[in-house]
């Protein structure tokens, strides 16, 4: 997760009431699925992960090729770490939020750890699998299995994490992807394909919004609506999860590295990760539900990197042409963080903020 939202959260604070938004939650939800998180710390528990990833989402044929978009590269400073741990148990999410359309994209991410960058440490990745018959997050710990977190093969072969990560026929959808992709391939030489950035959705579903990049705190809080019981669950656990891990709040980030990991620092992850398909469900439906599995396999495709002045370009194409330029910052040597400012921001400062 960028620092750009991670910061945004009012931290070792009471969050504020939230404003009134100018966005519309899609109505009428399917029957909701009680909700679960696994810590993945053993390639064993890795192993099942993926194979739930393999048999829950929808891995299309291969259409288009990958060596068009970005190079293949195998890292030499990835780390292996061999020590296990145990598994965790289940969440205590309000179920209100899994209910899942079938018509959205199914791999949500996120990224925990150090100084969070090519020069940092990724120490917990966050994969939530949203499906209308599955829902699950797990938080793979990198800092324990190192390397083979991405070089693990599924039970039948077939794929790797890697493999998964970098198919840009199978969307990912994560919250400003800026460093979260920096840390991942200067780390681990993992480049991610099919990436829609949920913040940036967040800026054409307020038709440009302001001058400032959102934070996901306050999408969570002014573009969800939730039941008292739902808000107060994410207040505190994104309150409770600081004072653990952020050095402002008197904690220290490498709490993200623990075995097992604190309760806290585990409803943090987890929050991040889990509420990303509603909130992808309410700006898709302010923008017509045309943030569809075609476009994005249409744009992460070798001639959809041929994108011209984005001026030209409906939302939804820029969209996924600022989500890919967002990713193949990784690729610039000279990249050393994401900026707050909204890269379509042309006009006051009175929109929402």
């Amino acid at each position: 997760m960028s620092s750009s939202h991670s910061s945004d959260t009012r931290a070792c604070q009471e969050a504020e009431p939230a404003e009134a938004s100018t966005i519309t939650p899609p109505l009428g939800p399917p029957q909701p699925i009680q909700p679960v998180y696994t810590v993945v710390n053993t390639i064993m528990a890795l192993r099942a992960c993926l194979d739930d990833i393999a048999r829950e989402t929808t891995i299309p044929p291969k259409l288009y090729s990958q060596a068009h978009i970005f190079p293949r590269t195998n890292h030499p400073y990835a780390r292996t770490q061999t020590q296990p741990g145990s598994l965790s148990t289940p969440t205590s999410i309000p179920a209100p939020l899994f209910s899942l359309p079938e018509s959205r994209p199914e791999l949500y991410l996120d990224a925990e750890g150090i100084s969070l960058s090519r020069n940092g440490e990724v120490s917990i990745l966050i994969l939530h699998i949203g499906t209308a018959k599955f829902s699950k997050t797990y938080l793979l710990h990198v800092h324990l299995i190192g390397r083979r977190t991405f070089v693990t093969k599924t039970t039948n072969g077939l794929h790797t994490l890697k493999s998964l990560l970098e198919d840009n026929r199978l969307p990912k959808v994560l919250f400003d992807c800026r460093m979260d992709s920096d840390a991942l391939f200067g780390q681990f030489g993992v480049l991610i394909g099919g990436v829609i950035d949920l913040q940036l959705m967040c800026l054409a579903a307020h038709d440009g919004g302001s001058k400032y990049l959102p934070g996901l705190g306050k999408c969570l809080s002014e573009d969800l609506t939730m039941t008292t019981e739902e808000q107060d669950w994410v207040d505190g656990a994104k309150g409770r999860g600081q004072i653990i891990w952020r050095p402002k709040c008197g904690g220290r980030m490498e709490r993200f590295n623990d075995d097992p990991l604190h309760a806290d620092i585990v409803d943090y992850c987890v929050v991040d990760a889990a509420y990303l398909p509603l909130l992808f469900d309410t700006y898709n439906a302010a923008l017509g539900n045309r943030v569809s599995l075609a476009t994005v396999h249409s744009l992460w495709r070798k001639d959809g990197c041929r994108l011209t002045d984005e001026r030209d370009l409906n939302w939804v194409a820029r969209i996924l042409s600022a989500s890919m330029g967002r990713v193949k910052r990784a690729l610039d040597p000279h990249f050393g963080g994401g900026a707050g400012w909204n890269p379509w921001w042309d006009g006051d400062d009175d929109d929402w903020d």
